[in-house]
């Protein structure tokens, strides 16, 4: 179980979803990670492209789509000292629905 955008939170089935979480520490600025959910975003888009021939798409500003229908999100969370990202958790999660990608 996680959180997601909004407070809201992300329930998983064990057998038939995917959710996962990794933490990076860049140790910068705030502003040099402007976009970053979005660029995750862009740059699934192409893996899933290229390296399986699907074809998706993005509902800003966090969930990735497959033919109208959301397939799953992204979420991340920043933790800050003294204005210095210290720590970023990048959340996905995919949202699988039998006979679907």
């Amino acid at each position: 179980m996680g959180s997601g955008t909004h407070g809201r939170k992300w329930y998983t089935d064990e057998g038939n979803n995917i959710a996962f979480s990794v933490l990076i520490e860049p140790n910068c600025e705030i502003k040099k990670l402007q976009g970053l959910t979005l660029e995750i975003a862009e740059t699934m888009i192409v893996v899933f492209q290229r390296v399986y021939g699907i074809s998706l798409g993005i509902q800003f500003p966090n969930d990735i789509v497959y033919q109208g229908k959301k397939l799953g999100g992204i979420l991340t969370e920043t933790k800050l000292r003294k204005g210095i990202v210290k720590y970023v958790v990048i959340g996905i999660r995919h949202q699988y629905q039998s006979g679907k990608v």
